[in-house]
């Protein structure tokens, strides 16, 4: 017997709180939509449909049905575009369920004649957003009603004054706004939207994010008339660059041939940022370190050992991309200097991948 009792204590609880959360709905969910307007009011009446349906059904209203529909609607809304100087848009709501319903005038004449058919959506959207959970608030008990107007006077009094005012009709409050006002009121929500997502939005060259690019790569080693050829690629992490490069050369002598090259890891952290309209401009200090080698094939009589040693830089680049596109193409050039290799035949220089250098890369950023 108490499990029972319990179980349908729980049901109606559950029926009372559903029943609280459909009456609580902030906008309808089925609203029938009756549109006139003036032949001579400049306004077509389906284009005026169409955008007032728009605006109503981005606001949360499930459904906008025609006047005469055969399921039930939540609520009513009539709109009126008058011929008159001001162009006057009556629009009355009304809620199917309470009874209760609203009343707004609009004068369209103060907008322009290309944007009158948006500021009427804008102003029926307004009316609807901002008077719906009043007119389909659910209306108070009698006895809370009648206690709070009459709290000194005796129960019989106070039922029939409850009741005499349940049988008052609610009064409809008309109010007049201009086009221009319904034009500002949604360009502040607009901007206070757009204010808002691009709170919540990380932007990927501000905010740590990952980023990844790669790029063809050329260095003169000026001291020694010598160029090597490579690429690179590695992710940005916010501020910081991470590198992974390798670059080659080769050299054909009377004695012989050498080939030389080195392959290192690239670290470095931007120091400039620069914006020139669609241009990203920006600047690094790197460090690197890793291998260098030199092999080669000599002439006959000739002798010559592989060598493998330690590579290492200090550099600073300045790099230009383009921010328009998501693959931004990037433009680069360094100077710095590096410990490396030498190749040597005779009193002529084959290669070096060590010494003061100035290198320019071409490639993209995503």
């Amino acid at each position: 017997m108490g499990r029972r009792r319990l179980s349908g204590c729980v049901a109606f609880a559950t029926c009372c709180a559903l029943g609280h959360i459909a009456a609580a709905s902030p906008l309808p969910a089925r609203l029938e939509l009756v549109l006139t307007s003036c032949e001579g009011s400049g306004i077509e009446g389906r284009e005026a449909e169409r955008t007032v349906r728009s605006e109503l059904e981005a606001d949360g209203v499930a459904q906008v049905v025609a006047a005469g529909a055969s399921e039930p609607s939540d609520a009513s809304l009539a709109v009126n575009v008058g011929c008159d100087a001001a162009l006057t848009a009556r629009l009355e709501l009304k809620s199917q369920r309470t009874g209760r319903e609203r009343a707004r005038s609009v004068a369209l004449a103060d907008a322009d004649p290309s944007a009158r058919t948006r500021a009427l959506g804008l102003a029926v959207s307004e009316l609807v957003r901002s008077d719906w959970p009043e007119l389909n608030a659910p209306e108070p008990t009698p006895s809370t009603n009648a206690s709070a107007a009459y709290p000194d006077a005796h129960p019989a009094d106070t039922a029939a004054n409850g009741a005499a005012d349940r049988t008052k009709p609610t009064p409809v409050a008309p109010t007049r706004a201009s086009a221009g006002e319904a034009l500002e009121a949604s360009a502040s929500s607009s901007r206070v939207e757009a204010g808002a997502r691009s709170a919540n939005r990380r932007d990927p060259e501000t905010a740590h994010a990952v980023a990844f690019g790669a790029s063809a790569r050329a260095r003169w080693f000026v001291d020694y008339a010598s160029v090597s050829w490579g690429g690179e690629l590695g992710p940005d992490f916010g501020e910081l660059r991470l590198r992974a490069e390798a670059l080659v050369s080769a050299k054909k002598d009377a004695l012989g041939s050498a080939n030389l090259g080195s392959a290192a890891l690239c670290l470095g952290y931007r120091v400039l940022d620069v914006r020139a309209g669609a241009f990203a401009f920006s600047g690094y200090p790197l460090a690197s370190a890793g291998a260098t080698w030199l092999r080669g094939s000599p002439a006959p009589g000739v002798r010559l050992d592989p060598t493998t040693g330690f590579y290492g830089d200090l550099r600073f680049l300045l790099e230009a991309r383009l921010r328009a596109a998501a693959l931004g193409p990037t433009l680069a050039l360094e100077v710095g200097r590096a410990s490396g290799l030498v190749a040597r035949a005779a009193d002529r220089t084959l290669g070096a991948t060590g010494g003061f250098f100035f290198g320019a890369s071409a490639g993209a950023r995503y």
